[in-house]
């Protein structure tokens, strides 16, 4: 099983090797390798953030920092090409006679210019002192924190239990709000908790095995459900700014308005669909081992 330590720093390279194998194919503007960058990311941070004690935090801090701003480069440019296609597919879906005006045309401008900007963002990044700073640190060992010696099973459980706790901090926070701005935000912040929560067990698993994996699946089906959510939300607020671009060119914006309401109607079936997944999640019996 190996030190606590030795545990987290294994994660941690597996994570390192995985984004950079993405990365020739993300400067080619590969979509589903900037998505496997990002995952990489995502998985670097939390390893980083849950297992604070056992690394040393003088160089991972700011190295959670770089890769903060790393996610939201990887992020931008991942967004706009899964909101194009979204959206293309709503108004595949419309009665031709419900397509008022050149909407198609606008929302393929807007997303696509999008995307080419944050490709530009994300090769300048990519090319920057600032990265080539970052693969270095994530090519050493970082686990030489105050508990990095201690035993893999006395740290992590206890560890990924603080993960686990945020989570249903957040949940208990959404579920006060009322319907609005608000509540979307809290949710946002729920699904931000349940990712967390699911690679701190992932981590765990080499430690107590497959009821850690158990529940990084329940904290992957809240993660998924609520992204279906933010992502109807998100659209929203693209198809207003559109709509207000729309009227201001003396075009139509009943389709907008339109597509406007679908998105509406998707956010809230995804969030009564989150609502069984957000239990199970909560529950403490499938966690047990994170004590």
């Amino acid at each position: 099983m190996g030190s606590a330590g030795e545990v987290v720093q294994a994660y941690v390279a597996v994570q390192a090797e995985r984004l950079l194998a993405a990365l020739p194919a993300v400067r080619a503007g590969d979509d589903d390798a900037v998505h496997d960058a990002r995952v990489a990311t995502r998985r670097l941070r939390a390893a980083l953030s849950v297992y604070r004690p056992v690394l040393d935090r003088t160089v991972t801090d700011p190295l959670r920092d770089e890769l903060a701003e790393l996610g939201t480069v990887l992020g931008a440019a991942r967004d706009a090409h899964v909101e194009l296609h979204a959206l293309r597919r709503r108004i595949a879906l419309e009665d031709p006679d419900l397509v008022v005006g050149p909407v198609e045309q606008r929302i393929d401008e807007d997303r696509s210019a999008a995307r080419l900007q944050a490709q530009d963002r994300l090769d300048a990044w990519l090319a920057s002192e600032r990265f080539a700073a970052l693969t270095a640190v994530l090519a050493r060992d970082l686990s030489s924190g105050p508990r990095a010696a201690e035993g893999a099973d006395a740290v992590l459980p206890r560890r990924a239990r603080r993960a686990w706790a945020r989570f249903d901090r957040t949940v208990a926070v959404a579920a006060a709000m009322p319907a609005g701005e608000d509540r979307d935000e809290a949710l946002h912040e729920v699904r931000k908790a349940a990712r967390r929560a699911r690679y701190a067990s992932e981590v765990a698993v080499q430690v107590v095995g497959a009821v850690a994996r158990r529940s990084a699946r329940r904290a992957h089906r809240v993660q998924e459900v609520l992204g279906t959510q933010h992502d109807a939300v998100t659209r929203q607020e693209t198809l207003r700014r559109l709509a207000h671009q729309a009227e201001l060119d003396g075009e139509s914006t009943f389709t907008y308005g339109r597509l406007h309401a679908l998105e509406q109607v998707a956010a809230s079936v995804a969030e009564r669909a989150a609502r069984t997944p957000v239990r199970k999640a909560v529950s403490r019996g499938h966690r047990s081992w994170a004590r």
